[in-house]
């Protein structure tokens, strides 16, 4: 099985200059928890991730300790969250990411995600962004293989 057995032609994707009141919509309307951010002529940029939205509300004294989140008030996300509409794709995409191509070895793959920890890779062919694969992409082939 090859990555291209696995891949989602039209993933969610983003722009660096969207802002979050605009991206949030699609990702709420996808199954996908991560957008490829691409540039003007298609080029992967870098990922963004609902993970990174919650990271940028997490306040910045928890990376210290986790257990101060105890001394959060309970209304904070209510007061946080409208902040964020206008935060752009850019302010919070990663931009070191791991990719795969068409034609690699599925199992490569799955090596990848389980070392790496990651969800989702983006799929490029001769630097060209293509697609991605998921963690659910891969199961969804896998599971006819496992279930009788």
């Amino acid at each position: 099985m090859l990555v291209r057995d696995a891949l989602i032609e039209d993933p969610l994707t983003a722009r660096p200059d969207e802002s979050l009141g605009d991206f949030l919509p699609r990702v709420m309307a996808s199954r996908q928890a991560t957008a490829a951010v691409l540039g003007d002529e298609g080029q992967l940029l870098g990922l963004v991730g609902v993970h990174d939205l919650l990271r940028k509300i997490v306040p910045v004294y928890l990376d210290l300790d986790f257990k101060l989140a105890d001394v959060v008030h309970p209304g904070y996300l209510e007061e946080r969250a409208p902040r964020l509409r206008r935060v752009l794709v850019k302010d919070l995409m990663t931009t070191k990411v791991d990719s795969v191509s068409l034609g690699d070895n599925l199992m490569r793959v799955v090596g990848l995600i389980v070392e790496k920890q990651r969800k989702t890779l983006p799929v490029l062919e001769n630097g060209k962004f293509v697609g991605m694969v998921t963690r659910r992409t891969i199961l969804d082939k896998l599971a006819p293989l496992i279930i009788e």
